[in-house]
């Protein structure tokens, strides 16, 4: 029997409801200005935003006459995914003359540093390093962190291919974003800012200071890595550890030591092989460690081998470091 009128105009006004409501806020432009008149622009597709949050931080945070390039999008949160790509926090577009930064509604640390994370790559598309490719940061801040020796040893790289971590636009960004509101610093690699290091950065971008300083050796910025392994080496077992070296200059340090499980009988090697080749060797016996300290190898890739030499089980212990050793040059001055 076919539904009257009435019901049907009803019906499809309730359907007409659940697609708008499941469609999400519509979108709202506001406007706001930073201490020097300049517009901030964004979109809102959420409800309950508290637009003039995201505007104070972005007029406390260093900026120039790029923030008015630039649309922020606020979105729920659980929107971003959609928007941004699984596992992003937020995300910025910088097509030619439709900029825009897509960040989740909220407020807190953590929605204050991806803003100012996404919003420092939009500062670094505005912003040149002479004779330099895009991503390059600012020209102070290229030269804090040894960025042109990180390039040439091929520790860093313009695009994703050595990770998210050693892409160059993404280092600007989380030195941005830490040098403003602190917390986590994202890049496992390398030390956070410094104090000097914040002021000099500051400065340059709110155009006290223009004149990069000397480039900075980036063998004093670089955590180095560290990896620590123990347990039990079967009859002639192996323990193997590979790495790869990114650049050149690399310090390995490669440490470990043997115990019997029962009686005395114990027997190891350890061997550091690069690109096939061995380059350091040793035999491991009970009751000492023995350490293979490697200066200025790289780039390459490595591997860490210890291997039991012995018929019976031995506990055994290894510590392998890698390190970032300063350039010869740097070295004598």
């Amino acid at each position: 029997m076919p539904l009257p009128r009435r019901t049907l105009l009803a019906f499809f006004l309730v359907l007409a409801a659940s697609l708008l409501s499941a469609a999400g806020a519509p979108a709202q432009t506001e406007i706001r200005r930073d201490a020097e008149g300049r517009a901030i622009h964004f979109e809102v597709l959420d409800s309950g935003v508290d637009v003039d949050w995201y505007a104070a931080l972005l007029s406390r945070a260093a900026h120039g006459d790029e923030i008015s390039t630039v649309t922020i999008r606020i979105v729920s949160p659980y929107e971003i995914h959609d928007r941004c790509g699984r596992g992003a926090s937020a995300c910025y577009s910088g097509r030619r003359g439709a900029a825009t930064i897509t960040v989740p509604a909220g407020k807190g640390n953590r929605i204050a540093s991806v803003l100012l994370h996404e919003y420092a790559h939009h500062l670094d598309a505005n912003r040149r390093v002479a004779g330099v490719s895009e991503p390059n940061g600012t020209p102070v801040w290229w030269a804090l962190r040894g960025m042109a020796e990180l390039v040439r040893g091929e520790g860093v790289a313009r695009d994703y291919r050595m990770g998210w971590d050693r892409a160059v636009g993404e280092i600007f960004a989380e030195d941005y974003a830490h040098v403003h509101v602190g917390g986590e610093y994202g890049i496992s690699w390398l030390y956070p800012p410094t104090r000097a290091f914040k002021r000099a950065f500051l400065a340059e971008l709110r155009g006290s200071a223009t004149t990069p300083p000397p480039a900075a050796n980036p063998a004093t910025m670089t955590r180095p890595v560290t990896i620590v392994r123990s347990g039990t080496l079967a009859p002639v077992g192996q323990q193997a550890m590979p790495f790869r070296l990114l650049g050149p200059g690399r310090r390995v340090t490669f440490t470990a030591g043997v115990s019997p499980l029962v009686g005395s009988l114990t027997g190891a090697r350890m061997v550091i092989a690069c690109d096939g080749a061995v380059v350091r060797q040793a035999r491991l016996t009970a009751g000492r460690s023995v350490t293979l300290d490697v200066p200025r190898l790289g780039p390459a890739s490595c591997r860490a081998v210890l291997s039991s030499t012995s018929s019976t089980s031995q506990r055994f212990s290894l510590r392998l470091r890698l390190a970032v050793q300063p350039a010869v040059a740097a070295a004598r001055r």
